[in-house]
């Protein structure tokens, strides 16, 4: 029984080992027959060679096959553009868990990984006897557009280490994790709408733009007495004579609008505030100013998102902020909700009380016996 465990541990330990394809360049290797699968130890003892005066860097990608060094684009190229081109390179076609293979022999290992752009999260030093694994954090594409952003990123990376280094394009263990990167979803709707922009400093979106419900037209945008803490905007619009200004100020982290006139109007716009790193966001905004006769004017926003970021680091074409919305947690509907939910509870509340209070009777009468007589003072 024993050696026929041994025989099963070792089916076992031979069927979950991965083999695995491994593409090798920046340093001279040996080459191995195409049909025969290199060992783990095998290949562990040509890497800790290797290291000895290399620095051997792992590039790791989900799913690699043998087939994926045959794909091509729609133009019918190789996926593979930039590594055909290297010298000295050699192709493993089967080897026995790879990426354990240099974990087992490299002192000094360190983690990476290319974002969606193609460059490293983290910058990398060049340092001899370092092993460096690099994945790959992938957006939703296809697997063609992914292999040949990858051997593009591959390609760029490679230029930055000034040391001797070795490269390896592998497959990831299975048992690694996939990274992926979602891309990133706008807070609210940007398109089909007006957007102004002034360097880095201020921005603003609108689908629709009225004055007492009629649109207008804005030709231009620029800051003037812009400070660290303060903004004033002006919005030419077809009239000349007629602009929209405003200012922005910043405030415990917060931007907010304040003084905004139009047509010699001040509308109201305390309510128009959200955090720096956030952008103002609101379906249907609209202003109102002072009654004058019981009459008084409105500016609505359509579809309004802007954003002052007060911060010099930013872009000057910088993605809007997550969305903080004009409408408050807390409504009247909600407020009435609760409050119904409220007395409801209690009237349950009081129920369920009076019913547990109900006791069945202790004394009944006999038929056959004497009537029972309560006394008002008996207990």
């Amino acid at each position: 029984m024993l050696w026929k465990s041994l025989i099963a541990l070792c089916v076992i330990g031979a069927a979950v080992a991965e083999q695995t394809p491994v593409f090798l360049w920046g340093a001279n290797s040996v080459a191995k027959p195409s049909l025969k699968t290199v060992s783990q130890v095998e290949f562990a003892e040509q890497l800790a060679a290797l290291l000895e005066d290399h620095m051997v860097v792992a590039f790791e990608e989900n799913g690699l096959s043998s087939k994926d060094f045959l794909c091509s684009n729609s133009q019918a190229q190789s996926c593979y553009a930039q590594l055909q081109g290297v010298s000295p390179k050699t192709y493993y076609t089967s080897v026995e868990n790879p990426s354990e293979a240099l974990r087992s022999v490299a002192a000094k290992r360190e983690h990476n990984s290319i974002d969606a752009s193609g460059k490293l999260t983290t910058p990398a030093k060049c340092a001899v006897g370092t092993a460096l694994f690099v994945t790959f954090e992938d957006a939703a594409e296809s697997r063609e557009a992914s292999l040949e952003s990858h051997d593009a990123a591959i390609a760029a990376i490679s230029k930055q280490f000034e040391c001797k280094v070795a490269y390896l394009y592998l497959a990831a263990p299975s048992t690694a994790p996939v990274v992926q990167r979602r891309t990133r979803r706008d807070t609210a709707a940007t398109t089909g709408g007006i957007m102004w922009k002034s360097t880095n400093q201020f921005q603003i979106f609108y689908t629709a733009l009225l004055y007492n419900g009629n649109p207008i037209t804005v030709t231009d945008l620029k800051l003037t007495n812009s400070s660290s803490t303060k903004l004033s905007v002006v919005m030419d619009t077809s009239v000349a004579d007629k602009p929209i200004t405003f200012d922005v100020v910043y405030n415990g982290g917060y931007f907010s609008l304040s003084n905004l006139v139009y047509d010699n109007n001040n509308f109201r716009s305390s309510g128009v505030n959200a955090p720096t790193t956030f952008s103002y966001s609101c379906g249907n905004l609209t202003l109102e100013s002072a009654a004058v006769n019981n009459m008084y004017n409105t500016l609505s926003f359509k579809s309004l998102q802007l954003q002052a970021p007060f911060d010099g680091t930013y872009k000057e074409d910088f993605p809007f902020g997550d969305s903080w919305d004009c409408v408050g947690f807390v409504t009247p509907g909600i407020l009435m909700g609760l409050f119904v939910v409220a007395l409801l509870l209690v009237i349950m509340f009081v129920g369920v009380c009076w019913m547990m209070d109900i006791n069945t009777m202790d004394r009944f009468d006999d038929p056959k016996g004497k009537t029972i007589t309560i006394n008002a003072a008996a207990e």
